[in-house]
């Protein structure tokens, strides 16, 4: 099996400067030949519902944000080491520390999620309670994957509509970085198949997304992701080709998507995303 994918689903733990998996799920992983979530069928598992769900100030978000792939801070000194009393966002966040389904970087007093196998652990514990709706949104992100490799643009701007108008509710959206957490989102089955990377140094400069596919990737395309905010998807497409973005993924696929999403705040008829995708070879 292949070792990047093995890291990327149990991979995220630092110990003393040692990166530490989870054994059960790698073992787990090697025997069935398949790459998936094992921690779910854990008794701890629960534990994820009854901490998300708990109604303090700034949970909410802070899940949301992490769950876009960034850090948030945690005070983790007012935890009492009792899963019986907690008491607040602070007390619930590092309760997840404490039992594996969050990563803590030491040095910066923040909380993450450390890889996909948690993350896919998230996304089925949202499935109940006042987390529905995004739930509902995570679940179209397969069929966003899917339109986005077929290269249908206006059902790929449709989708990303659906997911921005979801979470402008948790996250703020006015800005092309604000259009970075949402697309993540709306992604978010695509490190199954990907090493997604934000802001990735290619061609003379930095591409805003970069989807590179791992070795279970089967014929899905190398993908480059451009933003734009109040500007148009082929001003995208044009940045990506005048700062050749693309030549950071000849070494890995044949195929290459060259994808420009545009957010509009103002919009037309209510539509306020707008799509291009262009499929190029090694020559393009």
């Amino acid at each position: 099996m292949d070792f990047d994918t093995v890291k990327a689903w149990y991979n995220g733990y630092l110990i003393d400067g040692m990166h530490m998996y989870n054994p059960n799920s790698v073992a787990m992983a090697m025997t069935e030949h398949r790459f998936k979530s094992y921690w779910k069928n854990t008794s701890s598992f629960e534990a994820i519902n009854t901490f998300i769900t708990m109604n303090y100030a700034g949970l909410k978000d802070d899940i949301m944000t992490m769950l876009s792939g960034s850090k948030v801070r945690v005070n983790t000194n007012t935890f009492k080491n009792d899963f019986s009393t907690i008491a607040s966002k602070d007390d619930a966040l590092t309760a997840l520390i404490h039992l594996g389904y969050l990563g803590y970087d030491i040095d910066r007093k923040k909380a993450f999620i450390p890889n996909y196998e948690v993350a896919t652990s998230f996304e089925s514990a949202l499935q109940t309670g006042e987390w529905r709706e995004i739930a509902k949104a995570i679940s179209i992100c397969d069929e966003l994957l899917d339109e986005t490799i077929d290269g249908n643009a206006d059902r790929v701007a449709e989708l990303i509509e659906i997911a921005h108008e979801t979470y402008t509710s948790v996250l703020t959206y006015n800005d092309e970085n604000s259009l970075s957490c949402v697309l993540t989102m709306a992604y978010f089955t695509a490190p199954a198949y990907y090493n997604v990377i934000r802001e990735m140094p290619a061609g003379k400069g930095f591409a805003d997304f970069v989807f590179i596919p791992r070795s279970n990737a089967g014929s899905r395309p190398a993908m480059v992701v451009e933003l734009k905010y109040n500007q148009s998807a082929d001003t995208a497409i044009k940045q990506i080709k005048e700062k050749r973005y693309h030549g950071a993924l000849s070494d890995y696929s044949d195929r290459i998507l060259l994808v420009g999403i545009n957010y509009d705040a103002k919009g037309n008829d209510s539509k306020h995303h707008t799509c291009v995708i262009e499929e190029i070879g090694l020559i393009g």
